[in-house]
């Protein structure tokens, strides 16, 4: 049997765990989007959902999409090319050439000559080219010729001599001839003759290869080349991409981004080997190459704006950000879509009624979004808006 006062301790109890509940409810419910999203596990750093989104700033993109439902999947085939490395760079080398050398002149004509042969694998690549030596004794004006030229004629003490051969007068292979001229008997000794080449390698220019068979270039509807470029920051000379001889890419690229990509149209390509030309005088790594090439029917959305120079640098800098704001029909019903912007994806999926997407960090002047929807619904409003 109950004490008198226990059922009444009870309902107290009750009612205070549901006056705190209510509580706890009402503050929840009050809390900033942001933040209720953050308390209840939901937060996510590529977008928000919620009512009554209000973004100002400069309208770059304003649409009524509709009704949207899901396409055919398309048939994707990626062809993924090897890294460029294009450079410029000097390089220089002392080889040894002859261990001795000998000229002698007599008084009755009696010449002795010495020949030394030499080659050189690209002269056009030649900065500067020298010989040394060490000349142990000799009277008279010594001669030394490169391939008939003469380049050396006067007269030295014993000790070290250097002696700078013209450029142009340097072939792939190269007879130095050695001789002596005066009046009467004269003579050299010479040893350890040594040709120093100083040369500019010249990576400016790579090919890659790679091929598309009959089927896929027949089925191909679009092709997307996505690349990473690394460089000095200081770099200005202009980087070149070609495909099968049409111009792709021609520009100072930026260097150090995650990557960059091109749409490619499909008459770009060729049914068999197929050729990507890379050129500039500049010095850059491109890495991260791939050619994605898609077939079959794809009816997603597609929607295009640009920036102007002011507004991209501002992006770029991070002093504005690119927002795309969607407003749907239905709240409780489930939205669930692919957002490409320039190649970058980024998945949605809410049951709200608003969505809002930071676009900055996939921003270019020229900007293509699509939109791949993976269940049936319907966006009244689309905008992209620089704040």
């Amino acid at each position: 049997m109950n004490k008198r006062g226990e059922g009444t301790s009870a309902g107290n109890v009750a009612t205070l765990v549901a006056l705190i509940a209510l509580f706890m409810l009402v503050y929840i419910l009050l809390l900033p989007q942001e933040d209720r999203a953050k308390l209840l596990g939901n937060e996510n750093p590529q977008f928000q959902y919620g009512n009554g989104i209000e973004v100002t700033g400069d309208l770059l993109l304003a649409e009524s999409p509709g009704k949207l439902s899901p396409a055919e999947t398309p048939s994707i085939i990626v062809h993924n090319i090897a890294n460029v490395n294009l450079f410029t760079s000097e390089t220089s080398s002392l080889v040894k050439i002859s261990e001795t050398v000998k000229v002698s002149k007599g008084i009755f004509g009696s010449d002795q000559i010495q020949n030394v042969l030499f080659t050189v694998k690209n002269p056009s690549d030649l900065l500067k080219s020298e010989l040394f030596m060490v000349v142990e004794q000799g009277t008279g004006n010594l001669v030394i010729k490169i391939n008939g030229n003469e380049f050396f004629n006067k007269e030295v003490k014993a000790g070290q001599l250097k002696a700078e051969i013209p450029r142009d007068y340097v072939d792939e292979t190269n007879i130095i001839e050695f001789s002596v001229k005066g009046f009467g008997s004269k003579s050299y000794q010479i040893r350890d003759v040594r040709l120093n080449r100083q040369e500019e390698i010249n990576n400016r220019i790579a090919r890659r290869t790679f091929s598309i068979d009959s089927k896929e270039k027949t089925k191909m509807e679009r092709a997307l080349m996505r690349y990473s470029v690394f460089c000095n920051r200081n770099e200005e000379s202009v980087l070149t991409m070609n495909l099968n001889g049409k111009v792709i890419f021609s520009d100072v690229p930026f260097c150090n981004l995650e990557d960059e990509s091109v749409e490619l149209a499909p008459e770009f390509f060729n049914s068999g080997v197929n050729f990507i030309d890379f050129e500039t005088d500049g010095d850059y790594i491109v890495e991260g190459v791939s050619i994605k090439t898609f077939s079959g029917e794809e009816a997603s959305p597609e929607y295009f704006f640009n920036l102007d120079d002011e507004q991209y640098l501002r992006v770029r800098k991070g002093l504005s950000d690119a927002v795309a704001t969607f407003e749907y029909s239905l709240f409780e019903d489930r939205k669930a879509f692919v957002l490409d912007i320039n190649g970058k994806e980024v998945n949605v999926d809410t049951s709200d009624s608003t969505s809002l997407i930071v676009l900055s960090q996939y921003i270019e002047k020229e900007n293509l979004i699509k939109i791949d929807p993976k269940n049936s619904f319907e966006i009244l409003e689309f905008k992209v808006v620089m704040e």
